[in-house]
Protein backbone atom coordinates (compact mmCIF):
# COMPACT_ATOMS: atom_id res chain seq x y z
CA UNK A 1 0.00 0.00 0.00
CA UNK A 2 1.39 3.39 -1.01
CA UNK A 3 1.73 5.76 1.96
CA UNK A 4 0.60 9.34 1.72
CA UNK A 5 3.29 12.02 2.09
CA UNK A 6 4.03 13.06 5.65
CA UNK A 7 4.56 16.78 5.51
CA UNK A 8 2.98 20.09 4.67
CA UNK A 9 0.28 20.62 2.11
CA UNK A 10 1.09 17.42 0.24
CA UNK A 11 0.06 15.36 3.29
CA UNK A 12 -3.13 17.37 3.52
CA UNK A 13 -4.10 16.69 -0.08
CA UNK A 14 -3.23 13.00 0.19
CA UNK A 15 -5.39 12.51 3.28
CA UNK A 16 -8.37 14.45 1.92
CA UNK A 17 -9.92 11.63 -0.14
CA UNK A 18 -10.27 9.55 3.02
CA UNK A 19 -12.34 12.22 4.74
CA UNK A 20 -10.05 13.73 7.42
CA UNK A 21 -10.09 17.41 8.21
CA UNK A 22 -7.91 19.93 6.45
CA UNK A 23 -6.87 22.76 8.79
CA UNK A 24 -5.01 25.79 7.40
CA UNK A 25 -1.64 25.29 5.79
CA UNK A 26 1.72 25.49 7.56
CA UNK A 27 2.49 25.98 11.23
CA UNK A 28 -1.00 27.36 11.99
CA UNK A 29 -2.57 24.08 10.90
CA UNK A 30 0.00 22.12 12.90
CA UNK A 31 -0.75 24.11 16.07
CA UNK A 32 -4.49 23.71 15.50
CA UNK A 33 -4.13 19.95 15.18
CA UNK A 34 -1.81 19.71 18.17
CA UNK A 35 -4.00 21.61 20.65
CA UNK A 36 -7.12 19.74 19.52
CA UNK A 37 -5.32 16.47 20.21
CA UNK A 38 -3.91 17.73 23.50
CA UNK A 39 -7.19 18.87 25.05
CA UNK A 40 -8.95 15.72 23.91
CA UNK A 41 -6.16 13.44 25.06
CA UNK A 42 -5.75 14.78 28.61
CA UNK A 43 -9.18 13.45 29.59
CA UNK A 44 -7.90 9.85 29.64
CA UNK A 45 -4.97 10.17 32.11
CA UNK A 46 -6.77 12.72 34.25
CA UNK A 47 -9.70 10.40 34.81
CA UNK A 48 -7.41 7.41 35.24
CA UNK A 49 -5.28 8.85 38.05
CA UNK A 50 -7.39 11.31 40.03
CA UNK A 51 -9.83 8.59 41.07
CA UNK A 52 -7.07 6.41 42.56
CA UNK A 53 -6.53 8.41 45.75
CA UNK A 54 -10.29 8.93 46.13
CA UNK A 55 -11.16 5.21 46.06
CA UNK A 56 -11.44 4.81 49.87
CA UNK A 57 -13.94 7.69 50.04
CA UNK A 58 -15.87 6.40 47.01
CA UNK A 59 -16.18 2.87 48.40
CA UNK A 60 -17.18 4.13 51.85
CA UNK A 61 -19.83 6.51 50.47
CA UNK A 62 -21.35 3.87 48.17
CA UNK A 63 -21.00 1.11 50.81
CA UNK A 64 -19.14 -1.06 48.32
CA UNK A 65 -16.76 -3.96 48.85
CA UNK A 66 -13.02 -3.32 48.44
CA UNK A 67 -12.89 -5.52 45.34
CA UNK A 68 -15.04 -2.97 43.49
CA UNK A 69 -12.17 -0.50 43.78
CA UNK A 70 -10.15 -2.29 41.12
CA UNK A 71 -13.19 -2.57 38.85
CA UNK A 72 -13.84 1.19 39.05
CA UNK A 73 -10.38 1.65 37.53
CA UNK A 74 -10.30 -1.40 35.28
CA UNK A 75 -13.74 -0.86 33.68
CA UNK A 76 -12.46 2.46 32.35
CA UNK A 77 -9.27 0.91 31.01
CA UNK A 78 -11.07 -2.07 29.46
CA UNK A 79 -13.58 0.04 27.54
CA UNK A 80 -10.91 2.52 26.46
CA UNK A 81 -8.74 -0.29 25.11
CA UNK A 82 -11.58 -2.05 23.31
CA UNK A 83 -13.17 0.91 21.53
CA UNK A 84 -10.22 3.01 20.37
CA UNK A 85 -9.51 1.01 17.17
CA UNK A 86 -13.18 1.39 16.22
CA UNK A 87 -13.13 5.10 17.02
CA UNK A 88 -10.02 5.60 14.92
CA UNK A 89 -11.41 3.59 12.02
CA UNK A 90 -14.68 5.56 12.05
CA UNK A 91 -12.68 8.78 12.08
CA UNK A 92 -10.77 7.65 8.98
CA UNK A 93 -14.11 7.11 7.26
CA UNK A 94 -16.46 9.78 8.60
CA UNK A 95 -14.13 12.61 9.55
CA UNK A 96 -12.04 13.12 12.66
CA UNK A 97 -13.78 16.34 13.68
CA UNK A 98 -17.17 14.59 13.75
CA UNK A 99 -15.95 11.72 15.92
CA UNK A 100 -14.13 14.09 18.27
CA UNK A 101 -17.27 16.21 18.79
CA UNK A 102 -19.37 13.10 19.42
CA UNK A 103 -16.85 11.71 21.87
CA UNK A 104 -16.39 14.93 23.85
CA UNK A 105 -20.15 15.53 24.17
CA UNK A 106 -20.69 11.94 25.29
CA UNK A 107 -17.86 12.19 27.80
CA UNK A 108 -19.55 15.23 29.36
CA UNK A 109 -22.84 13.36 29.79
CA UNK A 110 -21.08 10.30 31.22
CA UNK A 111 -19.22 12.53 33.72
CA UNK A 112 -22.54 13.93 34.95
CA UNK A 113 -23.86 10.39 35.45
CA UNK A 114 -20.73 9.51 37.42
CA UNK A 115 -21.09 12.60 39.62
CA UNK A 116 -24.66 11.61 40.57
CA UNK A 117 -24.07 7.84 40.84
CA UNK A 118 -26.12 6.35 43.68
CA UNK A 119 -24.69 2.82 43.52
CA UNK A 120 -21.25 1.49 42.73
CA UNK A 121 -22.65 -0.36 39.71
CA UNK A 122 -23.91 2.95 38.30
CA UNK A 123 -20.47 4.50 38.81
CA UNK A 124 -18.83 1.59 36.97
CA UNK A 125 -21.31 2.02 34.11
CA UNK A 126 -20.63 5.77 33.96
CA UNK A 127 -16.88 5.18 33.93
CA UNK A 128 -17.32 2.69 31.08
CA UNK A 129 -19.37 5.24 29.12
CA UNK A 130 -16.67 7.83 29.74
CA UNK A 131 -14.15 5.47 28.21
CA UNK A 132 -16.31 4.50 25.21
CA UNK A 133 -17.02 8.11 24.27
CA UNK A 134 -13.46 9.22 25.02
CA UNK A 135 -12.14 6.39 22.87
CA UNK A 136 -14.17 7.76 19.96
CA UNK A 137 -12.32 11.07 20.18
CA UNK A 138 -8.77 10.41 21.40
CA UNK A 139 -7.30 8.39 18.48
CA UNK A 140 -8.64 10.93 16.01
CA UNK A 141 -6.75 13.70 17.77
CA UNK A 142 -3.56 11.64 17.52
CA UNK A 143 -4.28 10.99 13.85
CA UNK A 144 -4.47 14.75 13.22
CA UNK A 145 -0.96 15.13 14.59
CA UNK A 146 0.27 12.25 12.42
CA UNK A 147 -1.25 13.59 9.20
CA UNK A 148 -0.88 17.36 9.60
CA UNK A 149 2.44 17.84 11.40
CA UNK A 150 5.60 17.68 9.31
CA UNK A 151 7.50 14.41 9.73
CA UNK A 152 10.61 16.39 10.75
CA UNK A 153 8.71 17.76 13.76
CA UNK A 154 6.54 14.80 14.71
CA UNK A 155 8.91 13.61 17.43
CA UNK A 156 8.69 17.01 19.14
CA UNK A 157 4.92 17.11 18.63
CA UNK A 158 4.38 13.67 20.15
CA UNK A 159 6.86 14.52 22.90
CA UNK A 160 4.93 17.69 23.81
CA UNK A 161 1.66 15.80 23.52
CA UNK A 162 3.00 13.14 25.88
CA UNK A 163 4.21 15.89 28.21
CA UNK A 164 0.74 17.42 28.25
CA UNK A 165 -0.79 14.07 29.08
CA UNK A 166 1.78 13.73 31.85
CA UNK A 167 0.63 17.07 33.27
CA UNK A 168 -2.88 15.63 33.43
CA UNK A 169 -1.59 12.46 35.05
CA UNK A 170 0.49 14.55 37.46
CA UNK A 171 -2.44 16.76 38.40
CA UNK A 172 -4.73 13.77 38.87
CA UNK A 173 -3.46 12.45 42.23
CA UNK A 174 -3.11 15.82 44.05
CA UNK A 175 -6.39 17.08 42.59
CA UNK A 176 -8.05 13.84 43.62
CA UNK A 177 -6.79 14.25 47.18
CA UNK A 178 -7.51 17.98 47.52
CA UNK A 179 -10.97 17.92 45.94
CA UNK A 180 -12.04 14.78 47.78
CA UNK A 181 -10.94 16.22 51.13
CA UNK A 182 -12.51 19.64 50.51
CA UNK A 183 -15.67 18.94 48.50
CA UNK A 184 -16.17 15.19 48.17
CA UNK A 185 -15.32 12.69 45.43
CA UNK A 186 -18.34 13.55 43.25
CA UNK A 187 -16.79 16.92 42.40
CA UNK A 188 -13.89 15.14 40.72
CA UNK A 189 -16.09 14.57 37.69
CA UNK A 190 -17.08 18.24 37.55
CA UNK A 191 -13.39 19.02 36.94
CA UNK A 192 -13.76 17.45 33.51
CA UNK A 193 -15.75 20.49 32.38
CA UNK A 194 -12.62 22.61 32.70
CA UNK A 195 -11.16 20.53 29.86
CA UNK A 196 -14.30 19.55 27.95
CA UNK A 197 -15.66 23.05 27.30
CA UNK A 198 -12.52 24.51 25.69
CA UNK A 199 -11.92 21.20 23.87
CA UNK A 200 -15.41 21.30 22.35
CA UNK A 201 -14.92 24.93 21.34
CA UNK A 202 -11.58 24.22 19.69
CA UNK A 203 -12.67 21.06 17.88
CA UNK A 204 -15.84 22.84 16.70
CA UNK A 205 -13.58 25.34 14.90
CA UNK A 206 -11.83 22.61 12.94
CA UNK A 207 -12.86 22.74 9.26
CA UNK A 208 -15.43 20.20 8.13
CA UNK A 209 -14.19 17.04 6.42
CA UNK A 210 -13.32 17.09 2.75
CA UNK A 211 -15.62 15.13 0.51
CA UNK A 212 -14.94 11.44 0.88
CA UNK A 213 -14.84 9.07 -2.05
CA UNK A 214 -17.31 6.15 -1.96
CA UNK A 215 -16.12 3.26 0.15
CA UNK A 216 -17.41 -0.19 0.91
CA UNK A 217 -19.92 -0.72 3.70
CA UNK A 218 -18.67 -0.49 7.24
CA UNK A 219 -17.26 -3.74 8.63
CA UNK A 220 -19.92 -4.57 11.23
CA UNK A 221 -18.87 -8.21 11.64
CA UNK A 222 -15.23 -7.25 12.06
CA UNK A 223 -16.20 -4.58 14.61
CA UNK A 224 -18.20 -7.09 16.63
CA UNK A 225 -15.41 -9.67 16.54
CA UNK A 226 -12.79 -7.09 17.53
CA UNK A 227 -14.88 -5.96 20.49
CA UNK A 228 -15.49 -9.55 21.58
CA UNK A 229 -11.76 -10.25 21.39
CA UNK A 230 -10.67 -7.23 23.40
CA UNK A 231 -13.50 -7.24 25.93
CA UNK A 232 -13.21 -11.00 26.45
CA UNK A 233 -9.47 -10.82 27.06
CA UNK A 234 -9.83 -7.91 29.46
CA UNK A 235 -12.71 -9.55 31.32
CA UNK A 236 -10.72 -12.77 31.67
CA UNK A 237 -7.99 -10.79 33.41
CA UNK A 238 -10.24 -8.77 35.70
CA UNK A 239 -13.79 -10.08 36.14
CA UNK A 240 -12.81 -12.85 38.55
CA UNK A 241 -11.95 -10.17 41.15
CA UNK A 242 -15.61 -9.13 41.47
CA UNK A 243 -17.64 -10.59 44.35
CA UNK A 244 -19.73 -13.60 43.42
CA UNK A 245 -17.93 -14.29 40.12
CA UNK A 246 -16.51 -17.84 39.91
CA UNK A 247 -12.81 -18.14 39.12
CA UNK A 248 -13.61 -20.75 36.43
CA UNK A 249 -15.17 -18.00 34.32
CA UNK A 250 -11.72 -16.54 33.58
CA UNK A 251 -10.42 -19.40 31.36
CA UNK A 252 -13.80 -19.61 29.60
CA UNK A 253 -13.64 -15.91 28.74
CA UNK A 254 -10.03 -16.27 27.63
CA UNK A 255 -10.96 -19.14 25.31
CA UNK A 256 -13.86 -17.13 23.87
CA UNK A 257 -11.57 -14.16 23.28
CA UNK A 258 -9.01 -16.37 21.53
CA UNK A 259 -11.65 -17.86 19.22
CA UNK A 260 -13.08 -14.41 18.43
CA UNK A 261 -9.57 -13.13 17.73
CA UNK A 262 -8.82 -16.02 15.38
CA UNK A 263 -12.08 -15.40 13.50
CA UNK A 264 -11.36 -11.67 13.34
CA UNK A 265 -7.89 -12.18 11.81
CA UNK A 266 -9.28 -14.55 9.16
CA UNK A 267 -12.10 -12.10 8.40
CA UNK A 268 -9.80 -9.07 8.18
CA UNK A 269 -7.39 -10.81 5.81
CA UNK A 270 -10.16 -11.58 3.31
CA UNK A 271 -12.01 -8.25 3.44
CA UNK A 272 -10.69 -5.40 1.26
CA UNK A 273 -11.66 -2.67 3.75
CA UNK A 274 -11.71 -4.16 7.28
CA UNK A 275 -12.38 -2.19 10.44
CA UNK A 276 -8.74 -2.74 11.38
CA UNK A 277 -5.89 -3.66 9.05
CA UNK A 278 -4.10 -6.43 10.94
CA UNK A 279 -1.19 -5.92 8.54
CA UNK A 280 -0.29 -2.90 10.67
CA UNK A 281 1.30 -5.32 13.12
CA UNK A 282 3.63 -6.46 10.37
CA UNK A 283 4.80 -2.96 9.50
CA UNK A 284 8.41 -2.19 10.34
CA UNK A 285 8.57 -0.85 13.88
CA UNK A 286 4.86 -0.97 14.75
CA UNK A 287 4.83 -4.25 16.67
CA UNK A 288 8.04 -3.38 18.54
CA UNK A 289 6.54 -0.01 19.47
CA UNK A 290 3.33 -1.69 20.61
CA UNK A 291 5.14 -4.16 22.86
CA UNK A 292 7.27 -1.33 24.24
CA UNK A 293 4.33 0.93 25.07
CA UNK A 294 2.35 -1.96 26.61
CA UNK A 295 5.30 -2.86 28.80
CA UNK A 296 5.94 0.76 29.75
CA UNK A 297 2.31 1.36 30.70
CA UNK A 298 2.22 -1.82 32.77
CA UNK A 299 5.22 -0.55 34.73
CA UNK A 300 3.69 2.91 35.09
CA UNK A 301 0.30 1.69 36.33
CA UNK A 302 1.89 -0.72 38.77
CA UNK A 303 3.64 2.28 40.31
CA UNK A 304 0.54 4.50 40.14
CA UNK A 305 -1.72 1.99 41.90
CA UNK A 306 0.60 -0.07 44.12
CA UNK A 307 2.68 2.74 45.64
CA UNK A 308 -0.30 4.73 46.98
CA UNK A 309 -1.50 1.54 48.70
CA UNK A 310 1.96 0.91 50.15
CA UNK A 311 2.46 4.49 51.34
CA UNK A 312 -1.02 4.76 52.85
CA UNK A 313 -1.30 1.34 54.50
CA UNK A 314 2.27 0.40 55.42
CA UNK A 315 3.98 3.79 55.79
CA UNK A 316 1.05 5.82 57.12
CA UNK A 317 1.05 8.75 54.72
CA UNK A 318 -2.09 10.88 54.25
CA UNK A 319 -4.07 11.29 51.04
CA UNK A 320 -2.43 14.56 49.99
CA UNK A 321 1.10 13.32 50.68
CA UNK A 322 0.45 10.19 48.65
CA UNK A 323 -0.96 12.28 45.79
CA UNK A 324 2.08 14.54 45.59
CA UNK A 325 4.48 11.60 45.79
CA UNK A 326 2.88 9.87 42.83
CA UNK A 327 2.76 13.19 40.95
CA UNK A 328 6.58 13.32 41.06
CA UNK A 329 6.73 10.58 38.43
CA UNK A 330 4.37 12.40 36.07
CA UNK A 331 6.16 15.71 36.55
CA UNK A 332 9.42 14.04 35.50
CA UNK A 333 7.63 12.77 32.38
CA UNK A 334 6.52 16.36 31.73
CA UNK A 335 10.12 17.57 31.73
CA UNK A 336 11.70 14.73 29.78
CA UNK A 337 8.93 14.02 27.23
CA UNK A 338 9.65 17.00 24.93
CA UNK A 339 13.41 16.47 25.32
CA UNK A 340 13.02 12.83 24.29
CA UNK A 341 10.93 13.90 21.28
CA UNK A 342 13.53 16.46 20.16
CA UNK A 343 16.25 13.81 20.57
CA UNK A 344 14.24 11.39 18.44
CA UNK A 345 13.84 13.98 15.65
CA UNK A 346 17.55 14.74 15.69
CA UNK A 347 19.15 11.32 16.21
CA UNK A 348 16.49 8.75 15.32
CA UNK A 349 13.92 6.83 17.34
CA UNK A 350 15.90 3.91 18.72
CA UNK A 351 18.49 5.64 20.92
CA UNK A 352 16.15 7.72 23.14
CA UNK A 353 13.71 4.80 23.38
CA UNK A 354 16.34 2.32 24.55
CA UNK A 355 17.92 4.85 26.93
CA UNK A 356 14.59 5.75 28.50
CA UNK A 357 13.54 2.11 28.88
CA UNK A 358 16.86 1.32 30.59
CA UNK A 359 16.47 4.22 33.04
CA UNK A 360 12.96 3.02 33.90
CA UNK A 361 14.33 -0.49 34.45
CA UNK A 362 16.79 0.81 37.07
CA UNK A 363 13.96 2.41 39.06
CA UNK A 364 11.67 -0.62 38.79
CA UNK A 365 14.37 -3.02 39.92
CA UNK A 366 15.08 -0.78 42.93
CA UNK A 367 11.43 -0.93 44.01
CA UNK A 368 11.77 -4.72 44.28
CA UNK A 369 13.55 -4.05 47.60
CA UNK A 370 10.88 -1.62 48.86
CA UNK A 371 10.60 -1.15 52.64
CA UNK A 372 8.39 0.96 54.96
CA UNK A 373 11.47 2.44 56.61
CA UNK A 374 12.71 4.21 53.48
CA UNK A 375 12.98 8.02 53.81
CA UNK A 376 10.56 10.12 51.77
CA UNK A 377 13.28 11.21 49.35
CA UNK A 378 14.01 7.59 48.41
CA UNK A 379 10.43 7.08 47.22
CA UNK A 380 10.41 10.45 45.45
CA UNK A 381 13.80 9.90 43.84
CA UNK A 382 12.89 6.54 42.37
CA UNK A 383 9.55 7.88 41.12
CA UNK A 384 11.35 10.75 39.41
CA UNK A 385 13.81 8.27 37.86
CA UNK A 386 10.94 6.13 36.60
CA UNK A 387 9.16 9.16 35.14
CA UNK A 388 12.38 10.30 33.50
CA UNK A 389 12.82 6.98 31.73
CA UNK A 390 9.22 6.73 30.56
CA UNK A 391 9.26 10.35 29.38
CA UNK A 392 12.46 9.91 27.38
CA UNK A 393 11.18 6.79 25.63
CA UNK A 394 7.51 7.48 24.94
CA UNK A 395 7.77 10.14 22.22
CA UNK A 396 10.18 8.04 20.18
CA UNK A 397 8.02 4.93 20.61
CA UNK A 398 4.80 6.66 19.54
CA UNK A 399 6.45 8.43 16.60
CA UNK A 400 7.85 5.13 15.31
CA UNK A 401 4.43 3.49 15.56
CA UNK A 402 2.51 6.29 13.85
CA UNK A 403 5.02 6.68 11.03
CA UNK A 404 4.69 2.98 10.28
CA UNK A 405 1.16 3.76 9.01
CA UNK A 406 0.08 5.86 6.06
CA UNK A 407 -1.90 9.07 6.50
CA UNK A 408 -5.16 7.50 5.34
CA UNK A 409 -5.05 4.84 8.08
CA UNK A 410 -3.65 7.07 10.83
CA UNK A 411 -6.84 6.73 12.89
CA UNK A 412 -6.64 2.94 12.86
CA UNK A 413 -2.96 3.06 13.77
CA UNK A 414 -3.60 5.49 16.62
CA UNK A 415 -6.45 3.36 17.93
CA UNK A 416 -4.50 0.11 17.77
CA UNK A 417 -1.46 1.71 19.39
CA UNK A 418 -3.65 3.05 22.21
CA UNK A 419 -5.23 -0.39 22.64
CA UNK A 420 -1.79 -1.90 23.10
CA UNK A 421 -0.97 0.89 25.58
CA UNK A 422 -4.10 0.21 27.62
CA UNK A 423 -3.55 -3.54 27.44
CA UNK A 424 -0.44 -2.96 29.54
CA UNK A 425 -2.49 -0.91 31.99
CA UNK A 426 -5.15 -3.60 32.27
CA UNK A 427 -2.68 -6.42 32.80
CA UNK A 428 -0.79 -4.33 35.35
CA UNK A 429 -3.91 -3.50 37.34
CA UNK A 430 -5.25 -7.06 37.22
CA UNK A 431 -1.86 -8.51 38.13
CA UNK A 432 -1.59 -6.08 41.03
CA UNK A 433 -4.89 -7.33 42.43
CA UNK A 434 -3.80 -10.95 42.06
CA UNK A 435 -0.37 -10.50 43.67
CA UNK A 436 -1.17 -8.04 46.45
CA UNK A 437 -4.38 -9.52 47.82
CA UNK A 438 -5.29 -7.33 50.82
CA UNK A 439 -2.02 -5.35 50.41
CA UNK A 440 -0.96 -5.83 54.02
CA UNK A 441 2.42 -7.56 53.55
CA UNK A 442 5.68 -5.94 52.44
CA UNK A 443 6.71 -9.22 50.78
CA UNK A 444 3.73 -9.04 48.40
CA UNK A 445 4.85 -5.62 47.14
CA UNK A 446 8.38 -6.91 46.64
CA UNK A 447 7.11 -9.87 44.59
CA UNK A 448 4.96 -7.49 42.53
CA UNK A 449 7.86 -5.21 41.64
CA UNK A 450 10.12 -8.18 40.92
CA UNK A 451 7.58 -9.32 38.32
CA UNK A 452 7.23 -5.78 36.97
CA UNK A 453 11.01 -5.64 36.60
CA UNK A 454 10.80 -8.53 34.12
CA UNK A 455 8.30 -6.49 32.11
CA UNK A 456 10.67 -3.52 32.19
CA UNK A 457 13.35 -5.79 30.70
CA UNK A 458 10.93 -6.64 27.88
CA UNK A 459 10.51 -2.91 27.22
CA UNK A 460 14.26 -2.48 26.82
CA UNK A 461 14.48 -5.43 24.43
CA UNK A 462 11.53 -4.28 22.29
CA UNK A 463 12.82 -0.71 21.93
CA UNK A 464 16.06 -2.13 20.52
CA UNK A 465 14.03 -3.29 17.49
CA UNK A 466 12.63 0.16 16.66
CA UNK A 467 13.79 1.69 13.37
CA UNK A 468 15.91 4.81 13.65
CA UNK A 469 13.93 6.59 10.93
Amino acid sequence: MRHAPDDGRRGQRAAAPEGPEAPPDGRTGERHAFFSALLTGVLAPLNSTMIVVALPAVLADLEADLTWGSWIIVSYLVAMAAVQPLGGSLGDRLGRRRLMLFGLAGFALASLLAAFAWRVEVLVLARSLQAVTGASAIPNGTALVRTLVSSERQGRAFGMLGAGLSVAAALGPPLGGIVTDALGWRWLFALNLLVLLPALALVWRLPAPASARPRSSFDLLGSALLLLTLLGAAAALTLWRLPGIPLALAPALALGAALAGWWFVRHARHRPDPVLHVTLLGRRGFLAAGVAVASSNLVMYAAFVALPLFLAQLVGWGTREVGWAVAAMSLAMLVWGPLGGAWADRSGRRRPAVTGAAVALIATASFAAIAPGWPWWAFAGLLVTLGTGIGLANAAIQTAAMQAAGAAEAGQAAGLFSTLRYTGSIIGTAGLAAVLGDASEVAAFRVLFALVTLVAVAAVVSTAYLPDR
